[in-house]
């Protein structure tokens, strides 16, 4: 009995000590329940001057589907931005189930009159 006792305690500490061991290591704070953080992108011009917010938005499902477009140009477009300041990723999962990966983007952009729209540059490298 004491025996069996020993090695149900000795396997329970390799099981967990494997687990352990075989994290993952995230770009980001991973909870395990609920994930909710905000976290620095990366710095445009660095002048901090911004009266203009543009943002965009990728979704995960299980980690098994994917889609979206959260880039820092996406964000721009969406906020009419045409000189980022500064950036900023948020990131909220829940259960590991679904997930929302969202880039903001702050910075200057022109004023738009009542009948402009925003549009998205095009790439003169394409």
């Amino acid at each position: 009995m004491k025996k069996s006792l020993k090695l149900a305690v000795l396997s329970a500490c390799a099981v967990l000590g494997a687990l352990a061991a075989t994290s993952c290591a995230t770009p980001f704070p991973l909870g395990c329940l609920y994930t909710d953080v905000t976290m620095p992108g990366s710095i445009g011009s660095g002048d901090f001057e911004a009266n203009r917010y543009g943002s965009a938005s990728c979704y995960s499902i299980l980690g098994w589907v994917a889609g979206g477009n959260a880039s820092i140009n996406e964000a721009a477009v969406n906020g009419g931005i045409d000189h980022v300041s500064w950036t900023n990723r948020k990131v909220t999962n829940y259960f590991g189930i679904y997930g929302i990966y969202k880039t903001e983007v702050f910075g200057t952009g022109k004023a738009l009159g009542p009948d402009q729209t925003l549009a998205p540059t095009s790439n003169p490298q394409k």
